[in-house]
């Protein structure tokens, strides 16, 4: 091959055009890259169809008028024998076309219209299959075809694949980008159906526990109403005895016949109803005072100096409602002095949510005794709670499950699953602290509690 013509196909094998993916552009190159090395007046490139029963022209150039088309369509129903000649895969070389077999058809429609006179036309492969050719149209004269051009013409011809490869690679490329952008918005989408969905499921779930700690909360209100109610009674009879006795004493008075005697029981009566009245009206307003105290630390969580001691009697006062249906002995053991910067509003709902388990879960024997064991004890970041009952205990399912949300074991008696989640949480968020527990049947339940010294954190 002519030195001229091994340096254009090296320039147009190099150039990043024919590797870019853009193959308007590349095919351009490449018509320009032969239009100057075999100085032809036309070149263009054309596509076979699937059927191989027509090619259309992709682009065309000619450089007398400097004009470029496209579009151009030829059959095989028209120009049989030059099909017949692109099916066998090789290159036609036509010094005269009006003379050549393969392209003499083409002499009056198509090149004497144009002044074409030779044609030299190459295959175009990809992967190995012709897809379309490559046309060298030389016009006014007829041509004689170098063997050096023919292979020029040839391997610019086989360039043709690597271009459309590349076009092929950036399409794949661009539709894969689509597909990542699409797959990234739908990602997007679900992203955000499911944070929607997640924060409403912990807006619902926050709910629950709300209405599971005022549920708590009403039973213990029901509770101190009914134990109220016997004190409230009890002064209400003494005080129809001492108006009754009063009234007596005035009847005596007005007849005139009150006797020294008289007036000494009607004293002593009225001694013993008013310290009826005075020592129930004492234990009603004791009651109200202990649970006015817990109930307030449930629903409001607020930081203080909490001795545990008192407080555990405190809320057991107001828990006796509970205790007392349920025949639960409650023994504290700790130490007067023992105290921690706390939410004991948290200690409150922690303690009652376990008793209450206790009495739903643990105590299932009518005849058995029921016994719940409080200790607290001082450790060097703050104290450790022990909560344990005398109850069924716990296998080893039941116990891997118990701080779950919604999980019971007593749904069918209306259990919601919220009791020991809430602990849980109000144990390690609220206070910062940790919880185990140590069960098995029959062996009863130990709740062990670390809870630190706010104090220390603050």
């Amino acid at each position: 091959m002519r030195k001229d013509l091994e340096n254009i196909l090296l320039e147009v094998s190099k150039s990043p055009v024919i590797d870019s993916g853009e193959l308007h552009s590349a095919i351009q190159v490449m018509l320009e890259a032969v239009l100057e090395g075999l100085q032809v007046d036309r070149a263009s490139v054309w596509v076979l169809s699937n059927d191989s029963m027509a090619i259309t022209c992709e682009l065309l150039i000619d450089q007398r008028t400097g004009k470029s088309s496209s579009g151009l369509v030829i059959t095989h129903r028209e120009f049989p024998s030059y099909f017949e000649a692109l099916l066998e895969d090789r290159a036609i070389v036509a010094h005269d076309v009006y003379s050549h077999p393969d392209t003499a058809e083409f002499g009056e429609p198509y090149c004497r219209p144009l002044n074409i006179q030779a044609m030299l036309d190459a295959p175009l492969r990809h992967r190995g299959v012709m897809v379309g050719i490559l046309c060298c149209e030389h016009c006014d004269h007829t041509r004689l075809w170098q063997a050096d051009e023919v292979t020029f013409a040839s391997a610019m011809a086989d360039l043709y694949g690597r271009v459309l490869s590349a076009a092929e690679r950036a399409r794949f490329q661009q539709q894969l980008q689509q597909q990542n952008d699409k797959l990234e918005q739908i990602v997007a989408e679900r992203t955000e159906s499911l944070e929607k969905a997640l924060a409403n499921f912990e807006y619902a779930q926050e709910r629950l526990i709300e209405t599971e700690k005022m549920a708590a909360l009403g039973k213990l209100v029901a509770g101190v109403a009914h134990e109220v109610n016997t004190p409230l009674g009890i002064a209400v009879t003494a005080i129809s005895h001492s108006q009754h006795q009063l009234n007596k004493l005035r009847e005596r008075i007005n007849e005139g016949n009150l006797s020294r005697k008289g007036m000494a029981s009607f004293m002593d009566e009225t001694q013993q109803a008013y310290d009826l009245l005075y020592s129930n009206i004492e234990r009603a307003a004791l009651l109200i005072q202990n649970f006015k105290r817990t109930a307030v630390d449930q629903s409001s969580f607020e930081l203080v100096d909490c001795y545990i001691c008192n407080y555990l009697e405190a809320l057991m006062f107001s828990l006796r409602p509970l205790i007392k249906e349920q025949q639960v002995d409650v023994i504290i053991d700790c130490n007067e002095e023992v105290f921690i910067k706390t939410y004991q509003g948290a200690i409150a709902q922690i303690v009652t949510n376990l008793l209450s388990n206790s009495c739903t879960h643990a105590f299932t024997d009518p005849g058995g005794r029921n016994t719940v064991t409080i200790t607290g004890s001082e450790t060097d970041t703050g104290i450790t709670l022990t909560f344990t009952d005398n109850g069924s205990g716990m296998d080893k399912n039941t116990r891997k499950q118990i701080f779950d949300p919604f999980y019971t074991t007593a749904r069918h008696n209306g259990g919601s699953g919220l009791g020991l989640y809430i602990v849980y949480n109000l144990v390690t968020q609220k206070l910062n602290g940790s919880i185990s527990v140590t069960t098995a049947p029959q062996q009863g339940t130990q709740f062990t509690l670390h809870l630190p010294d706010l104090n220390q954190q603050l």
